[in-house]
């Protein structure tokens, strides 16, 4: 959506910041139906942080695009512009950015989720042939990895700890 309002105001300040009476009048008569953007309608398409209805923001642009003093701006291209940039900010309202809380979820799902694979890693090396420093490393790392997790105290931290120290012998 910021694309969009930023693009929408630089195009406004290329044609020389018509006022808002003066995009009104250029866009016709109230009587003209679709056509016609009143005053409210031009402040709303160029202001709200809130996607504006597709063909007023498209009959903006055109409308805009008759102030350029030197006619030298491809309405088809700039309409294109704009179409593209309002459907990327459709696309990004139908789909918002995670809040924070359920990144956070999400992050500490993903440490979990790496600590049943090291925990996994860990269990299966003992029956290769590895060397028990290796599995002792193994098995410290998953205490790493789970006690800001679960816990000093959780079974499966305590059980890593004393892998790693049994192992760590041989």
């Amino acid at each position: 959506m910021k694309n969009l309002l930023e693009s929408l105001h630089r195009l406004h300040l290329n044609v020389g910041r018509p006022s808002v009476s003066e995009i009104s009048e250029k866009s016709g008569k109230p009587t003209d139906g679709d056509g016609y953007l009143g005053r409210s309608t031009i402040s709303y398409v160029m202001s709200t942080p809130r996607l504006p209805n597709f063909r007023k923001m498209q009959r903006l642009v055109a409308v805009l695009v008759e102030f350029e003093p030197t006619g030298s701006m491809d309405l088809d291209l700039t309409i294109t512009e704009f179409s593209n940039l309002w459907k990327a900010a459709a696309r990004a309202e139908d789909s918002p950015p995670p809040s924070r809380r359920v990144q956070e979820l999400r992050q500490t799902a993903n440490a979990y989720l790496r600590l049943a694979d090291q925990y996994q890693r860990a269990e299966h090396m003992g029956g290769r042939v590895i060397s028990q420093r290796t599995i002792a490393d193994e098995w410290a790392y998953v205490a790493e990895l789970s006690a800001p997790l679960l816990g000093d105290d959780h079974p499966v931290t305590v059980e890593a700890r004393e892998r790693a120290g049994n192992t760590d012998s041989g």
